[in-house]
């Protein structure tokens, strides 16, 4: 059923980012119809001309889930499309409407959800030509509630479960270009503060909590290639006919607030942050993905935690890049991970350093790879990734690997690090079956004899033990030029051999 809830997921998301729009109201809603076709949906409605406005009620869309011998139905409030009289088209919805949505398998409705849509002095606009068209919206705010959900036919009534959603203000333009089967959508978006509330109690029991989420600074942009022709039961054929997805979410702020109670006793939680980003890029050539956020904080407590916790992130990001289509010479790969900045209460501290012994300065760890890397499948491509699952076959070969910015500095000792090194794949043999590495690995650490010291007076490394640590590092390193401090570099020549500052250990 996945499949079918993400294809569904991408006709909701393109058919908000859509410019309804022609030259007059019924091209706009014919357009409209047609779109919604192409990703499965049978749309059904009543149509009636007022002068020269199109009201279009009893809208309808239901899409079939084979796999479920179900069918989910969505209906929408009335949409009226106005001429506006200068060539463009005013489309506008009740400022109090409801959507409903039902699930029906085997001719049986056995879920239901009306939410009801309350929108403040919004407005859309759509201009321009068939195929080349332009829409502005604004408005103050949009609200959703759920009124009503029914699920195994019982009713969850609203004491039980209570849900909302408010937007706003908005304002954005797009611009929709229509040429050779393709549809590109270009958005700005600025949609200001997002807030989600949920609130839930079981009568049958002692069990129920609460939910808080806000996002502050809410701002969207990006592209969207679709081809008209969709196969929905295949989300993954949008991007093997030449569809891609290049968006950026950002904020700058965010809260979220949770109570869960299970009779014994309330877990509690709060996450802040000062701002957040999140980027994917998606086509048949490559995959980008990065998420980060910066100010963060959080705070726990509960029946389950023995002390409440409570910690901060100055920083923290992820990256990911690959190649998705094979090749037959190598394509660019890289991953970044920071997790910086990092702070725990000194409560947290206390358990296992009541002294203060080590430091409590903020730790960091970061690393960046870079790789070329040559894949022999399409990753988009599921059922050659399900006859290499069963073959324990590779999608592809490491051709190269370069770190960056290795960082590990926590409770008074770091670690930087650099290196780079190829990898001959004709070579399983030296090292067991893996690709022969070529090149060279280069450390610099400080304060490790200090952190062996501390740890020996807090009674948690014993005499021998750390002897034997300092034993090991004396092996792989050379003093540096400062106290307390070692450089390594390690080596893997041509002929397999591994190498510690000149000596050969392998």
């Amino acid at each position: 059923m996945n499949r079918y809830v993400t294809a569904s997921a991408l006709a909701i998301v393109a058919m908000a980012g859509q410019a309804w729009a022609d030259v007059t109201p019924q091209q706009v809603w014919d357009d409209f119809d047609a779109y919604m076709g192409n990703f499965g949906y049978e749309v059904t409605a009543t149509e009636m001309m007022e002068g020269s406005d199109l009201v279009v009620s009893d809208l309808t869309m239901v899409i079939t889930i084979p796999e479920e011998d179900g069918t989910v139905h969505v209906a929408m409030p009335d949409i009226t499309f106005a001429d506006a009289g200068d060539g463009s088209v005013n489309i506008s919805y009740p400022d109090v409407g409801e959507i409903a949505i039902s699930f029906v398998e085997r001719d049986e409705t056995v879920g239901e959800a009306i939410v009801q849509m309350m929108q403040s002095n919004v407005a859309l606009n759509v201009s321009g030509a068939p195929g080349d068209l332009t829409y502005t919206y604004s408005g103050d705010n949009i609200a959703l509630e759920l009124i009503k959900f029914m699920a195994e036919g019982e009713e969850i009534t609203r004491d039980m479960l209570s849900m909302t959603m408010n937007i706003g203000p908005l304002s954005g333009t797009s611009h929709i270009l229509t040429v050779g089967g393709m549809r590109s959508i270009d958005q700005d978006m600025s949609m200001g503060t997002l807030a989600l509330d949920m609130i839930f109690d079981d009568p049958e029991s002692d069990e129920g909590g609460m939910f808080n989420m806000q996002l502050t600074g809410l701002s969207s942009i990006g592209k969207t290639v679709l081809p008209e022709e969709l196969d929905y039961e295949d989300p993954t054929s949008m991007f093997k006919n030449g569809g891609s997805v290049d968006a950026v979410l950002k904020h700058t702020g965010g809260a979220t607030q949770f109570t869960f109670d299970e009779g014994d006793g309330p877990t509690a939680g709060q996450f802040t942050s000062t701002g957040g980003e999140f980027a994917v890029a998606v086509s048949e050539e490559a995959l980008t993905y990065a998420i980060s956020g910066t100010g963060q904080t959080v705070a726990l407590s509960g029946p389950e935690l023995p002390l409440p916790v409570n910690a901060e992130l100055g920083e923290f990001g992820f990256a990911l890049e690959m190649p998705l289509a094979p090749s037959e010479t190598p394509q660019d790969a890289s991953l970044s991970v920071v997790i910086g900045n990092f702070a725990m209460a000194d409560m947290l501290w206390n358990i296992f350093d009541p002294a203060e012994v080590l430091s409590r300065a903020p730790a960091t760890v970061a690393f960046n790879l870079d790789a070329q890397v040559t894949p022999f499948i399409s990753l988009l491509d599921t059922k050659a990734m399900e006859d290499l699952g069963r073959t324990g076959g590779m999608p592809g070969e490491l051709n190269s690997l370069t770190l960056s910015d290795f960082v590990i500095d926590m409770v008074g000792a770091a670690v930087l690090g650099s290196g780079s090194f190829t990898f001959d794949n004709s070579d399983l043999e030296t090292f067991d079956g893996l690709p022969r590495p070529n090149g060279q690995l280069d450390l610099q650490v400080s304060g490790a004899n200090g952190v062996i010291d501390n740890l020996i007076a807090m009674g948690l490394l014993p005499e021998q033990d750390a002897m034997g640590f300092r034993m090991m590092m004396s092996m792989f390193t050379v003093p540096g030029g400062e106290p307390d401090t070692m450089t390594s570099t390690i080596e893997i020549n041509e002929e397999g051999h591994i190498l510690a500052n000149g000596q050969r250990i392998q």
